[in-house]
């Protein structure tokens, strides 16, 4: 149990580390701001929330060749495929739990029968000590 507990702070303080907050680099908000100035006042906006390599604008090496139409195609099925990553490690985050609380249910139901059958021992060895007493001293029961 311990080691899962281990476990599990490690992946949280890995997680921590990766979805930290990070400095832009040099010029980001200057490169960002002369972007949308550039862009005619009717033609809707190319800044996308994946990046440069998913837009359709800057085409990034994952699009490279790709034209903007084929590019705006395809970014519903990466949205699509992001959602659907996002339910099933959710999904899984809560079976995970679910078995770890199953399981520490389990063991405390465990711990409940040994401390009853432990219990029950005990009752029977004082039960077997006084009929050995009995069987050791029979003038003693004829009075009784």
């Amino acid at each position: 149990m311990k080691e899962m507990q281990h476990g599990l702070k490690d992946m949280d303080d890995e997680l921590k580390d990766a979805l930290g907050r990070e400095e832009p680099p040099a010029g980001f908000a200057e490169r960002v701001l002369r972007r949308v100035g550039d862009q005619p006042a009717g033609e809707p906006s190319r800044l996308r929330p994946f990046g440069p390599g998913i837009t359709g604008g800057s085409k990034g090496p994952a699009l490279q060749g790709v034209s903007a139409p084929a590019a705006r195609s395809r970014l519903p099925f990466v949205q699509w495929a992001a959602a659907a990553a996002l339910v099933a490690a959710v999904a899984g985050g809560i079976q995970y739990r679910a078995k770890q609380r199953e399981r520490a249910e389990g063991e405390a139901a465990k711990e409940r029968v040994v401390q009853a059958l432990h219990i029950a021992g005990t009752k029977l060895q004082l039960v077997q000590t006084k009929i050995n007493r009995l069987h050791e001293q029979p003038d003693k029961n004829v009075n009784q």
